[in-house]
């Protein structure tokens, strides 16, 4: 029979390279700009950080950025779809801290 080599790919996923954040789905050009310069520039630095606390970079960044479509956006960005195809449950809760923190 043949052997399998040792050390061959198993987990193929830790090649991917990084996504840039201006091809992130729901990311606009806009955003994406804004997250680079707080220095979020690939949507792995995005789930690394949360999308929370990089919207909260956003909006001490820039204050009248202080907006809910671009937190569902990140929201959206960090579970891989489109802030529209967020559970309902989990945009009410958004919405809910982005009241709570422009409070």
């Amino acid at each position: 029979g043949h052997r399998r080599r040792p050390g061959g790919p198993v987990n193929t996923s830790t090649a991917v390279s990084p996504t840039p954040i201006e091809k992130t789905p729901g990311i606009g050009p806009n955003l994406a700009g804004e997250l680079r310069s707080v220095g979020i520039d690939t949507l792995e630095a995005l789930t690394k950080v949360g999308f929370w606390d990089a919207w909260q970079q956003l909006r001490r960044a820039n204050p009248e950025r202080d907006c809910l479509p671009s937190c569902l956006a990140l929201a959206g960005a960090v579970a891989g779809v489109r802030w529209n195809h967020l559970p309902p449950k989990v945009r009410a809760d958004i919405r809910q801290r982005v009241k709570a923190a422009r409070a």
